[in-house]
């Protein structure tokens, strides 16, 4: 399932009417207005990370990873959330102009390049996560892994680890329960699932698995988009990060709504 149609699986299952998108009309947050009321920008792509129901722009019955964060950011930052709005795609979320949000969680990665917002230090990991079949030998590094058949989702953005790390044509599958499947009877020695869906994969699902072995450095992360001119720095958006990984809040929402923290996995090398 892609990961937009999984966004409109839960829109159905809160059973709530969503309204179609609207332009962006909402005003501009006004420049050097103090952070106490925060707008906050959603990308609404991956239900695990956020999802709500749409009423014109506005996000309501918002949840989710990133919606916590926001919302735990907002505080740490001197302020709350006031509330949630659609932005319907990461390039015009970060296109110049006014923004009519201060902080913005859209799939952002933080190799990204933009003119009309700043970039935090990553707050998840975009590795890759391997899980075994049952029996396999655990991998004590990636060249234990290139002699291994592995296999990912085609399209799901781990497919480029498989091919780097394996000697065999790797084998892309078309949906995360034919990976299951594959890794479950043997037909694969190791899944490859990207970080945020690594703890959904494996739900329900451990005794007929392996055991997550770890990560494959992949990517750099992603990162929150602070708008210009909102009355936030990104330098103060990161300093808040930095606590909230160093207390484990990170952690515990990556548990709690990821299945697991990808971040403390070791790294595989």
């Amino acid at each position: 399932m892609s990961r937009l149609a999984a966004s409109l699986v839960v829109l159905a299952a809160l059973a709530l009417p969503a309204a179609g998108l609207a332009d962006d009309t909402t005003p501009p947050v006004a420049p050097g207005a103090p952070p106490t009321s925060l707008v906050v920008g959603l990308g609404l792509d991956d239900p695990a990370l956020q999802a709500g129901v749409l009423r014109g722009r506005e996000v309501i019955l918002a949840r989710g990873f990133e919606v916590e964060l926001a919302r735990i950011l907002a505080r740490r930052l001197g302020g709350r959330v006031e509330r949630f709005v659609h932005v319907s795609s990461p390039g015009r979320l970060l296109a110049s102009g006014a923004a009519d949000w201060q902080l913005a969680f859209a799939g952002i990665p933080a190799s990204s390049r933009t003119v009309g917002a700043d970039l935090s230090t990553p707050y998840l990991t975009t590795d890759v996560v391997v899980v075994v079949r049952r029996g396999l030998d655990r991998p004590r590094g990636l060249a234990d892994l290139r002699s291994a058949v592995l296999c990912a989702v085609r399209g799901d953005g781990a497919e480029a680890a498989v091919a780097l790390h394996a000697k065999r044509a790797p084998s892309l599958l078309p949906s995360a329960d034919r990976l299951l499947t594959a890794v479950r009877t043997g037909a694969c020695d190791a899944a490859l699932v990207p970080a945020d869906e690594a703890g959904r994969f494996v739900a329900g699902h451990k005794r007929v698995l392996g055991p997550v072995v770890g990560r494959i450095r992949h990517g750099k992360g992603l990162v929150v988009a602070v708008a210009r001119g909102g009355g936030l720095a990104a330098a103060d958006v990161d300093r808040q990060l930095a606590r909230l990984r160093h207390d484990g809040t990170l952690g515990r929402l990556a548990r709690t709504w990821l299945g697991l923290d990808p971040a403390a996995l070791p790294v595989l090398r």
